[in-house]
């Protein structure tokens, strides 16, 4: 076992995962000034290139200075002001609605300029990626807590200033790198057990997470799992269960549903036989009953309900 390469489960993920980032601009803030933004589908994304701001989040609020940076992963409602208690404007979103926009807010006092971005998560890894993080991620620009970040903000803030051609979409595709550097810095902090993030962190626990993400449509059995975490089968499941806060096998049910939803979205020329076979069933009953315990609804409904957000989505059709 001392042998063996680390499992690398967040990459597993991460090919399970899309992000495209859907807005991106700088923005400045001049006092008097506050915002109050509400829910979102996207990440959030501020870095406050000069002065400051105050992130106000679940009744607290929270300096965030130069050199900052912030993810917001759940859409969570937010305000952002100058100073503590600042007065704030209902929906007025300080985020810009396409790429490279600049835009200035508020009154004559001092500025603050912040580089916002929004992106949108998805693919059938969206679900525990997202679970995994907290509600907001502070990475503060002293001591670089998470390798590499200063970096990539310092080649987004020279994009940025130095206006060159293509450098909307290069900033846009800065800005997603940003957001994968930042997950992955909180994913390596310590967590509790029972978080997900946990079994990260166990070298076996983790090779069982590696092996279901990476192959989900094998006969998985207790055994196989405990095999290739190089456990005995009771103490897998139990070591599993303490850290993931669920079974082996609930886990891989809702790794596969998770795949299922996005081949019923992405792909309508797949039968649903062919994506039950694909996420491990033997057959549509099967894989029908397991859908429909887990997501509530058949795949059938689900398909023609994803179909139906898509062309109303779509300009022109």
């Amino acid at each position: 076992m001392r042998d063996r390469p680390r499992p690398d489960v967040l990459s597993a993920l991460l090919r399970r995962v899309r992000i495209t980032t859907s807005a991106f601009g700088r923005i400045e803030l001049g006092a008097p000034w506050g915002f109050r933004i509400g829910p979102r589908d996207t990440v959030v994304l501020h870095h406050v290139l000069d002065g400051e701001m105050w992130l106000g989040l679940d009744g607290r609020e929270s300096r965030i200075g130069p050199g900052d940076l912030v993810i917001l992963a759940h859409g969570t409602p937010h305000t952002l002001r100058h100073r503590p208690g600042a007065p704030v404007a209902d929906e007025t979103p300080p985020a810009p609605d396409g790429l490279s926009v600049r835009r200035r807010y508020g009154g004559d006092g001092a500025v603050t300029v912040v580089l916002c971005a929004e992106s949108v998560v998805t693919g059938a890894g969206r679900a525990l990626l997202l679970r995994a993080l907290p509600p907001v991620v502070h990475a503060p620009a002293a001591g670089e807590p998470v390798p590499g970040l200063g970096r990539l903000l310092a080649l987004l803030r020279e994009e940025v200033r130095a206006g060159r051609r293509g450098a909307p979409l290069i900033a846009a595709r800065l800005a997603e790198l940003l957001l994968l550097n930042g997950v992955r810095g909180e994913l390596e902090r310590p967590s509790p057990a029972g978080s997900w993030r946990a079994g990260l962190a166990d070298d076996r626990v983790a090779r069982a997470l590696d092996a279901l993400y990476d192959a989900p449509e094998r006969p998985w059995s207790l055994v196989t799992l405990a095999r290739a975490a190089g456990m005995s089968r009771s103490a897998f499941a139990h070591r599993f269960r303490e850290l993931v806060g669920e079974s082996p096998f609930a886990h891989l049910t809702r790794w596969r549903m998770e795949l299922a939803k996005e081949m019923l979205r992405e792909d309508p020329g797949l039968t649903l036989g062919e994506i039950a076979s694909a996420v491990g069933y033997g057959g549509e009953f099967a894989f029908g009953a397991a859908f429909r315990r887990v997501v509530g609804t058949p795949p059938g409904v689900y398909r023609a309900t994803a179909s139906g957000h898509r062309r109303e989505d779509t300009p022109g059709l």
